[in-house]
């Protein structure tokens, strides 16, 4: 069925896939960079996790 499709369906043209192609990789920015701001807060909490438990004077956790 797939194939069938394929066939119908007309081929883009060049400017077409490039718009495309431009959408699909700021997406993918997009993504990665909402990964590292994720990444970097957890860090954040981590550290302050970690001060914290040095004021406390917990040296086991």
């Amino acid at each position: 069925m797939e194939v069938v499709k394929s066939l119908l369906k007309p081929k883009p043209t060049p400017q077409q896939q490039l718009c495309e192609w431009q959408c699909r990789l700021r997406n993918e920015g997009r993504n990665i960079e909402r990964q590292i701001r994720d990444m970097q807060k957890e860090e954040k909490k981590v550290e302050k996790a970690i001060w914290d438990a040095a004021k406390t004077g917990d040296a086991c956790s």
